[in-house]
């Protein structure tokens, strides 16, 4: 159509022009038959040109419809010998983006966050094998898709590695208020509630450490775990709305960690508690 209307314009345009190069008063009555004879001929060669461009629009059609029935015929062999269906990639497509748009969100979280809720990664693992395993993960462009998500889902890991554990070798002399007191390790004496309660696998006696024995020592608190404040206790922990929301469920934190909480009325600041789901 913009080629028609062009050429259109061109005539028109070339048709003033002549007609401004005569001069209509001076003119016998032959000389104007011939000068409209003349135009007649040109609006004839306007109307074919847009006749003929109407036909080559028309097969240009023709075979782009062509071209996409074809293309569709063989896009149905393929959902058929994946045993799917067009509809069904759409859904998979949509399965990809909410998978995608997850793992952003969790990469645009701070290291710290990422270590909290790192149990939420293997979920995230979880889905991605899941998609993997439909046959319409085969599809390049749907493999492309969940290539680029595992690789968020690496970036992910690699963010969060920084609030993992740091750790600590013993050295004879030691004792655990004494490394807690070290300004590298959290510069506060008392906090070695911490590092006992984080280490009960080595620990089984506070007072009794041995040189070459590596404690971890936390930054953060992980996924299921509580980090005791001055003035807290079971219940009102259990009561926290990220951990049980009823204080009544403090036997549960009580079970769960009588390797660290002796007496169930006392529990220490800086103890680290396990809060099993």
């Amino acid at each position: 159509m913009k080629l028609v209307t062009l050429i259109m314009l061109v005539l028109i345009g070339s048709s003033m022009l002549f007609a401004q190069s005569y001069n209509y008063e001076e003119m016998d009555m032959d000389q104007y038959n011939a000068l409209l004879q003349e135009w007649q001929g040109r609006l004839d060669a306007a109307q074919k040109a847009i006749t003929d461009e109407d036909a080559r629009l028309a097969e240009a059609t023709k075979c782009n419809e062509e071209t996409q029935a074809a293309i569709d015929q063989v896009w149905d062999e393929i959902y058929a010998a994946l045993g799917s269906s067009r509809e069904e990639n759409e859904e998979f497509k949509k399965q990809i983006a909410a998978l995608r748009s997850d793992a952003n969100a969790m990469l645009s979280m701070t290291p710290d966050e990422i270590y909290r809720r790192k149990n939420e990664i293997p979920a995230l693992k979880e889905r991605l094998a899941e998609m993997r395993a439909n046959n319409l993960a085969l599809l390049s462009e749907n493999e492309a898709a969940l290539n680029s998500i595992e690789s968020l889902i690496m970036q992910i890991e690699e963010k969060g590695q920084p609030a993992e554990p740091d750790t600590y070798t013993v050295m004879r002399g030691d004792f655990l208020w004494r490394i807690a007191n070290k300004s590298e390790i959290y510069g506060d004496a008392y906090a070695w509630m911490r590092i006992y309660s984080s280490n009960t696998d080595q620990i089984k006696d506070p007072d009794m450490i041995f040189p070459e024995q590596i404690f971890r020592i936390p930054r953060d608190v992980g996924p299921n775990q509580h980090l005791v404040q001055k003035g807290e206790f079971l219940s009102k922990i259990a009561g926290y709305s990220n951990v049980y929301g009823s204080p009544f469920q403090w036997q549960k934190l009580y079970e769960a960690n009588k390797g660290v909480v002796s007496d169930p009325n006392v529990v220490y600041p800086h103890t680290v508690l396990s809060v099993p789901r």
